[in-house]
């Protein structure tokens, strides 16, 4: 990475203190304004970010062009840059799910912060700027500007970027979230890293953020968020894997887009082997967990009916011969209207009551502990469902 031309005034010991004074004033301050001022203490945040980045540039008397390199990016640059997000955010996801798999408790933590984001009424294009705009342009100040600034003398380019993506993943104190926002920060570090273009990650950035604020806005309420805090994420990570097992190779042709000049072709034959490992062990996975689920499943069907005055409920049953624990997924469509769902145990009364939520996702997932008894999942349809006819996909494991 090219060095600034008074580089001896920063050095890497320099990058990790002023990295740890800024979580210390992350963890105090700005999560105070959070807690207190909710948004408005987020949107403070950022412009604090922003502040001291380009504080710290004046007090160290460098040129702001130096600490924030900008330039026209080149076409090829900004689909290595695009191949290198999809890669990234692929390998994000596995990386997630294992965690989730390791500290389960951490799954709260994605309902918490979608009802922080998106939970307060704001429309859409506040929090397209709000959460997309200003993270991008104020987090990429102080971590790919400010504090990599310390690290431009440090030969390894590789060294650099596991280094800036361990500190952005820290920064955003998150169990569940570290793996994927360390993978980020690698990502947008190698870009800086191989262009010395700080446009280009905040480009990247904004297309993250943005790409979340799509998806969070327009799924908020459905209860697509709690479901993935309740499933059992581990039978999910076959499909994980098999969906990322393209990652190695889009990282790599976006590499080879950024620095074409130190690309090796033998890099592609390290990709496509660990392709095809992913893409094995997910398999693998898929056809073990459908063996497992064959044999576990207690109730596996489908079916539909019509909401009438008379007659506005529907059930099916299972039997439980000995406790255990299970998972209770059903998905509803054809349906706009009221529902609510109830899971009754002849023995046991109701062990579990729930509306089913509105939105794009009709989908409720729970575990839940039971004891050997027979049970009833009763469907109850409220007064606007009257003349429609929801069709359910049932599923207890």
């Amino acid at each position: 990475m090219e060095k600034l031309t008074n580089q001896e005034k920063f050095r890497p010991w320099m990058g990790f203190v002023f990295f740890a004074a800024l979580m210390v004033f992350f963890l105090t301050v700005c999560q105070l304004l959070q807690y207190y001022l909710g948004m408005t203490g987020l949107i403070l945040t950022e412009l604090l970010f922003l502040g001291i980045a380009v504080g710290y540039c004046l007090i160290r008397k460098v040129k702001l062009r130096e600490m924030f390199p900008i330039r026209k990016p080149k076409v090829r640059e900004i689909f290595g840059c695009l191949l290198l997000m999809m890669g990234g955010q692929s390998i994000g996801i596995v990386i997630t799910a294992l965690t989730s798999l390791i500290f389960p408790s951490s799954n709260s933590t994605v309902s918490e912060l979608n009802d922080f984001l998106y939970g307060n009424g704001l429309g859409f294009f506040a929090l397209a700027i709000f959460i997309a705009v200003l993270p991008a342009i104020c987090e990429e100040a102080v971590h790919r500007g400010a504090i990599l600034s310390h690290f431009r003398g440090i030969k390894k380019d590789w060294v650099i970027v596991l280094i800036m993506g361990i500190f952005f993943g820290l920064n955003h104190v998150s169990v569940l979230r570290f793996g994927v926002t360390a993978i980020l920060g690698a990502v947008l570090t190698f870009a800086v890293v191989k262009s010395n273009n700080i446009l280009l990650s905040m480009l990247m950035h904004l297309g993250n953020n943005l790409f979340s604020v799509i998806v969070g806005y327009f799924t908020a309420g459905s209860g697509a968020a709690e479901a993935v805090g309740e499933v059992n994420i581990g039978s999910y990570l076959g499909i994980y894997l098999i969906m990322a097992c393209t990652a190695p190779i889009l990282l790599t042709l976006g590499a080879m887009l950024l620095d074409p000049k130190s690309h090796r072709k033998i890099r592609f034959l390290f990709a496509g082997i660990i392709a095809g490992v992913m893409f094995l062990t997910g398999s693998g996975l898929m056809l073990t967990q459908s063996l497992k689920r064959m044999n576990d499943q207690l109730l596996n069907a489908t079916f539909g009916y019509t909401v009438t005055e008379e007659s506005k409920e529907s059930e099916i049953d299972f039997t439980v011969e000995e406790e255990r624990e299970v998972t209770v997924m059903i998905i509803m469509v054809e349906a706009k209207g009221d529902y609510k769902v109830e899971v009754v145990g002849d023995k046991e009364g109701s062990v579990y009551s729930s509306d089913i939520p509105k939105g794009f996702s009709r989908t409720v997932n729970t575990q839940l502990v039971l004891p050997p008894d027979h049970y009833t999942i009763r469907f109850i349809g409220g007064d606007n469902a009257v003349g429609e006819e929801p069709f359910f996909t049932i599923s207890v494991v």
